[in-house]
């Protein structure tokens, strides 16, 4: 009786490609990594360094507000909270740059995203309240009117037309400490 002995062997290009996959993709994805940990967005460390932290809104008569500051014709500097339910009527009564909505300003992957509230109290009445369903919903951020009443918008661009009297405007992140972003042309998006 003879006994016949098999040997799987792959290919010799199969044996390189698990070679190379196990020898480069480990340094590879350490080098990787942290280099995409190193630009996203530094989150706050406490509640009360988040809480520091405030926009400034620049809005002027024009679209050529990316150089502006408060001092240029036809601009106002408004600053306002983040993280932070606000109603702009109760921080700048008698300005009619602003409605009488609620507002509450985060910041997104590097962007403003502002939303807007039906509420007119400072509560932002809704925001991540359970949804009513029935089927035991998760946390929703509640808006008003349309149901998507909110921008993300650029930091430090010159965005609009949002609304005379002063329908454009550029965002700055305030107490922030590497909070420059770069500064590229001038964009503007119209609101819907």
């Amino acid at each position: 009786n003879k006994t016949q002995s098999t040997t799987t062997t792959s290919s010799p290009r199969v044996t390189m490609v698990k070679y190379l996959t196990a020898r480069l993709l480990p340094p590879l994805l350490l080098t990787i990594i942290p280099a995409v940990i190193a630009t996203a967005d530094p989150q706050p460390s406490s509640p009360e360094e988040k809480a520091n932290k405030e926009i400034r809104t620049l809005m002027c008569t024009t679209e050529s507000c990316t150089d502006s500051d408060e001092d240029t014709p036809g601009c106002k500097s408004y600053t306002t909270p983040l993280n932070t339910c606000y109603n702009a009527k109760d921080l700048f009564p008698n300005d009619e740059s602003w409605s009488d909505l609620d507002i509450y300003d985060e910041m997104i992957m590097r962007n403003l995203k502002r939303s807007f509230y039906q509420s007119k109290d400072g509560s932002c009445a809704g925001r991540g309240e359970e949804k009513g369903d029935g089927g035991g919903g998760g946390a929703t951020n509640v808006q008003p009117v349309d149901g998507d009443d909110s921008f993300t918008l650029p930091m430090k661009l010159c965005v609009g037309p949002f609304g005379p009297p002063r329908p454009w405007g550029k965002f700055t992140l305030l107490g922030d400490d590497d909070g420059d972003v770069e500064e590229s042309e001038a964009l503007s998006t119209e609101r819907e």
